[in-house]
Parts: C-alpha cells; sequence; structure tokens
C-alpha cells in the first residue's frame, strides 16, 4: 500500500526497512549541508532548551550558563571526535598520515564516551569562573547529553556510519523499483529476515548496498529513551540529596546501555583484553566507566552538598558577571533615554526595557519575553544593588 509523501513511504507489516536518502541533506553551490550535521544541530539546541528551562529551576542564572556552554560544547565536539579517531584501526594511514581526516566529521564519526569525558573535564575546570558549583554543573551536563544525543543519533541512521550485524552475506533480492528515487524509505516482506532489519540503497551512504543490518543506532535510541525516562523524574530530586549523583547515575545507565548495543554492532572489531575476546573497545570503556561510577559516587558523597538554591531562590551572580549585567543595563537606559528626548520618538512616552526590568520587577521574577530568553531581576541580599540578567 502506497501512501503519497515526500519520503515515499510504503507501509507493509512485518517488513525490513530500505533507506535511500543521499547524506546531503542541501547543497547551495559548493557548500554542502549534512543531514548528520543537521542532526547535531537539532541535538545541541534541544539540549540547551532543556537545560535553560532546567538551570532556571535550579536558581542558575542565564548569563553564566551561556558562558560554561559555548566552551562545554566546544569541548564535547572535539573530544567526541577525536575518540572516535584513536580508536580507528587505520589511525595512522587515515588520520595521522593524513590529518585533514581527523575534522572532516562531515564523513562521521563521533564517539560519544569522548564527548562525555572532554565536556565533563571542561565543566569542572570552567564552571567555578561563572558563579556554578562544578557537581551542579556536572549534573546539567548530563541532563544536556541524555536529551542531545537521542536526536545525533538520527544522522547515524540516514549517512549507514553505524551498523548493525550483517544478516546477510551478499546483497538480498529487494522488488524491482522499490525506492529507486531518493529520498525514499519502505518497508518489504520478507520471512527471511529480521522484520526491523535496515537495507541502504543510496551509492553515497557508508554502509554497503543491499544488505540486510541489525538497526544498531535504532537501539541505541531505545535505551537513551529508557534512560531519559528514568532520569527525568530524578533531575530535581537527586541535587537536593547531593548535587552531582544525577552525573554519576545518567554515567553509569550510559555505560549499562553501550555494553548492551554493542553486542548489534557489527561495525566495530572484537579487542581481547585480559583475557576475554567477546567484547569491543566500547564495552571495555563502559565496563571501566561503570566501575568507575561507583568510585564517582563516594567521591560525591564525600565533597557535595545538597543543592540549596532553586528559582525563587536563586544563586548569586559572581560580582564580575553582575558587574557586566549592570554596564549593559546602563547602557541601555542611557540610549533609550537619549532616544526618547528627540522629538517625534516613539519610546518618549514609554519606559524603556532598561528601565522598566531596573525598577518594576521583584528579584528573580521573568518579565516579558525578550529575544526568545526571560530577562530577570537579581538584587544580591550584601549589597542591594540591581543586577539584571538576560
Amino acid at each position: 500500500m502506497q501512501i503519497p509523501g515526500a519520503l515515499g513511504v510504503i507501509h507493509t507489516p512485518f517488513a525490513y526497512f530500505v533507506i535511500n536518502i543521499d547524506p546531503i541533506f542541501l547543497r547551495l553551490g559548493s557548500i554542502a549541508i549534512h543531514w548528520y550535521g543537521l542532526a547535531y544541530v537539532v541535538a545541541i539546541c534541544t539540549g540547551l532548551w532543556v537545560i535553560l528551562r532546567y538551570t532556571r529551576g535550579l536558581g542558575l542564572h542565564e548569563d553564566s550558563i551561556w558562558g560554561v556552554f559555548i566552551w562545554t560544547a566546544i569541548a564535547g565536539l572535539v573530544g567526541g571526535r577525536l575518540y572516535y579517531v584513536i580508536q580507528q584501526p587505520d589511525l595512522l594511514h587515515n588520520f595521522i598520515l593524513k590529518p585533514y581526516n581527523i575534522i572532516a566529521v562531515w564523513n562521521g564519526g563521533m564517539a560519544f564516551f569522548g564527548a562525555i569525558f572532554a565536556g565533563t573535564a571542561m565543566l569542572f575546570f570552567i564552571a567555578p569562573r561563572y558563579g556554578i558549583n562544578r557537581f551542579i554543573a556536572i549534573d546539567c551536563g548530563a541532563l544536556f547529553a541524555a536529551v542531545g544525543q537521542i536526536f545525533g543519533r538520527f544522522g547515524n541512521i540516514v549517512n549507514g556510519d553505524i551498523l548493525g550485524q550483517a544478516l546477510s552475506a551478499t546483497p538480498i533480492n529487494i522488488p524491482a523499483e522499490t525506492c529507486a528515487h531518493a529520498p525514499c524509505v519502505a518497508y518489504v516482506s520478507d520471512p527471511h529476515y529480521l522484520a526491523w532489519a535496515e537495507v541502504y540503497l543510496n551509492a553515497q551512504s557508508f554502509a554497503p548496498q543491499g544488505i540486510p543490518f541489525q538497526p544498531a543506532p535504532v537501539y541505541e535510541i531505545l535505551l537513551n529513551l529508557v534512560i531519559l525516562a528514568i532520569l527525568l523524574p530524578l533531575r530535581y530530586r537527586l541535587p537536593r540529596i547531593k548535587a552531582g549523583l544525577f552525573f554519576v547515575l545518567y554515567l553509569a545507565l550510559y555505560a549499562v546501555s553501550q555494553f548492551i548495543v554493542f553486542f548489534a554492532r557489527g561495525s566495530e572489531p572484537i579487542t581481547p583484553f585480559l583475557g576475554v575476546t567477546a567484547l569491543k573497545q566500547a564495552q571495555w570503556t563502559a565496563v571501566f566507566v561503570f566501575l568507575a561510577c561507583i568510585a564517582l559516587a563516594f567521591l560525591v558523597w564525600r565533597f557535595s552538598r545538597p543543592w540549596a538554591y532553586s528559582e525563587t531562590d536563586p544563586v548569586p551572580l559572581p560580582a564580575s558577571l553582575a558587574e557586566r549585567h549592570r554596564a549593559r543595563m546602563q547602557a541601555l537606559a542611557t540610549r533609550d533615554t537619549t532616544a526618547a528626548k528627540t522629538p517625534g520618538s516613539a519610546t518618549e512616552k514609554a519606559p524603556t526595557d532598561a528601565q522598566s526590568v531596573a525598577v518594576e520587577i521583584p528579584p528573580w521574577q521573568p518579565a516579558r519575553p525578550t529575544g526568545g530568553a526571560l530577562r530577570n531581576v537579581f538584587t544580591p541580599p550584601s549589597t542591594g544593588d540591581v543586577s539584571a540578567g538576560q
């Protein structure tokens, strides 16, 4: 049964998937926008939206979050790429001797463990500079990772660069004209193969054409959804016990998910270690990370404290950020006051945005949305000065 649509999806019960999608989403002259990159943009934007809402509930100021986020995102992307590169069997010939390939992320290849390691290290190092507790910072990073990775894996599905075990050594007989033209996703009935296997047809994909594979990235998305379902009800509760416990739980759950899903992955070789010849490198990493979570839980319990702040009782801004805000708001007030004195000015009778925020809004209450963000005011109890954040 054919259902019209942009992807030409064919619905047949109990069928394997046929995927014929060009990894390049859009070409603008010599510029190519890849599905993989688009998936990462969606992942980062969605994760950031969740984090801004989450940190507001924890009483953290937006100005603190933005600085930490930018540096952590860069560290996560670099760490994820480098950790992928060092795991490759052709590391010397394809990466060390051809360093251009190291930065060619559009060709696929990110190891999420590397993103976690590098991003967490950056968070732990830089958080105090923005007035954020180190342990609550890594909690925020864990929530960002749990949300963002789900979207990132959709890019892998289109690319075909994460493959499960092959279910056939040779290409199978796909009905003629099935998904002959991209973009297309189809279901094809065949009792001889796994009902949810995936078969790639596009010549530009990374997967061999016509061979059915276990849908490893789909398994990973489902496991990530399970992790998220466990974490979301605990995102505020665990920091009230000890800041940092949320991160430890996420890391342990993610390690378990990777240990499971890599049994279905066929694109990574077995890595013999300690006399065991049944596990892959990512599974060994997962084992050691899970064991490290025991030590991390002890350290969190020993050195961390319960999180005592909230949206109604926020964290005081560091003096440097407060001063920066004060200067920015004063500049806005001066500019708008000058404009108000101009004859015929539209702002002549209306209070300026900066003035209304600084005078009329009580501490830490959101004003009207401004540019997609909420503008807040906070009055440090020690000085009585007003500093605004947006």
